[in-house]
């Protein structure tokens, strides 16, 4: 049996979600949760007006709680735009390696960011997971994700809690808060990086340990928040499409999702982000060999294999050489099966996060000829071979008519909550 004929078999193959329907199914979604009806995105306004500028010299306290790491770390903007960070240092995220309270995941990221609190009066955190921005800069954390392990978050105020907690510690005077989703950061921090006149508009985007998107919208469109439309103009908005589910789901991927912290929830993160594709190509391979299209050798090996992204990215670049997948594959036919298989999962994930995009496209109706900077972040970009090629090639058959550039910008999120805490 092919690869291809398997997938179909088991409802994984990429042909079975046609990119219009799923465009179409993207944006149908957005939209609704701008109007506060069912959707399974959030579209989560930000109350930041896309077209602000930040306050040059003033020093900020940056934090950024990824989907792996913690960064802390001091900025400012330079007279001439330029963002300056002055110090950073990198821990791993409290809940990665063990299971904490939320009062004591707030706790350790106070206590990193605590040598840097007292020189700055405006702080900023990039927060990776879904959250209710609030009108005075806080959030309220809606659910966590990629498997952190953090109890009783939900509901609680995150820049309330981590300077109720610097204070606790000493930290001197008080800071102005803003927590904003990293996706924002990325987008905020791409503008940073480039001259905002080459570019018609922008989109963040983040596809690492998970994934998600944001986009400039008119406040007037974000008819379930008064707020957000008294504000006028664009503002920016966190779609939350990692949580997006009207998709086509096969074995591999229920098997996945049951096995998981949440099941159920985010639906389109387990199909492509670097948390979960791993673990579904593992999971995939063994379905082959339960089927008997790969070898019981194949079968040990593989099942005692532990998969991560960096050994995907090596089979990617090289089914047939010296990896530990490939060596998992006793014949060169099952080498040659399980790189076809990977490939078509990756056009998969591929177009899963270009719907988004597209979709984004769609409803910015943008003239013929714009240029639009995705501005992007995360390791599944930046090292998996094969995904950024496919989702640009995607874009490009779905929106001709407008010049898309994936623009990786290092220290992205940092630099957005420089320029969040700013304006």
């Amino acid at each position: 049996m092919t690869a291809r004929k398997f997938l179909e078999k088991h409802q994984m193959y990429y042909e079975q979600m046609p990119m219009a329907q799923l465009r179409q199914a993207y944006r149908q979604d957005m939209e609704a949760a701008l109007r506060g009806e069912k959707s399974s995105v959030m579209m989560l306004p930000s109350f930041l007006r896309s077209d602000a500028e930040p306050a040059r010299g003033e020093q900020v306290l940056m934090i950024d709680a990824g989907g792996t790491n913690l960064r802390a770390g001091l900025g400012h903007f330079e007279p001439d735009g330029s963002v300056q960070v002055d110090a950073l240092k990198k821990r791993r995220m409290p809940g990665t390696d063990e299971p904490v309270e939320a009062e004591e995941m707030f706790r350790q990221i106070a206590a990193f960011a605590l040598e840097y609190a007292g020189e700055a009066r405006r702080a900023c955190i990039s927060f990776s997971y879904a959250f209710d921005s609030l009108p005075d800069g806080d959030g309220r954390i809606v659910r966590l994700c990629k498997e952190l392990q953090v109890r009783h978050a939900e509901g609680a105020p995150i820049c309330a809690s981590l300077e109720t907690e610097l204070q606790r510690m000493g930290a001197p005077g008080s800071r102005s808060w803003r927590a904003i989703n990293d996706s924002v950061g990325s987008l905020l921090g791409g503008m940073a990086g480039a001259a905002r006149g080459s570019y018609d508009d922008y989109i963040g985007f983040i596809l690492g340990t998970g994934t998600n998107a944001c986009c400039c919208l008119p406040s007037a469109w974000v008819t379930k928040s008064p707020a957000a439309m008294a504000m006028g103009g664009e503002t920016i908005v966190n779609t939350e499409s990692g949580c997006f589910d009207r998709l086509l789901r096969g074995t591999a991927d229920r098997i996945l999702d049951a096995a998981s912290e949440l099941p159920g929830d985010h639906i389109a993160e387990k199909m492509v982000s670097g948390s979960y594709y791993k673990q579904l190509l593992r999971e995939t391979l063994l379905l082959a060999c339960r089927e008997g299209i790969l070898s019981p050798e194949a079968r040990d090996r593989i099942s005692t294999l532990h998969f991560t992204s960096a050994l995907v990215d090596q089979f990617c670049k090289d089914p047939h050489g010296d990896n530990p997948i490939a060596r998992a594959l006793p014949a060169a036919r099952e080498q040659d099966f399980a790189n076809e298989l990977n490939l078509a999962l990756l056009e998969r994930a591929a177009r899963v996060a270009a719907g988004c995009l597209c979709a984004i496209l769609d409803m910015r109706a943008l003239q013929p000829g714009s240029r639009v900077c995705v501005c992007a972040d995360g390791t599944m970009l930046r090292k998996n071979p094969v995904l950024l090629p496919r989702m640009e090639a995607v874009m490009a058959a779905e929106h001709p008519e407008i010049s898309t550039s994936f623009r990786f910008v290092e220290d992205a999120t940092i630099l957005g909550c420089a320029w969040a805490a700013l304006i």
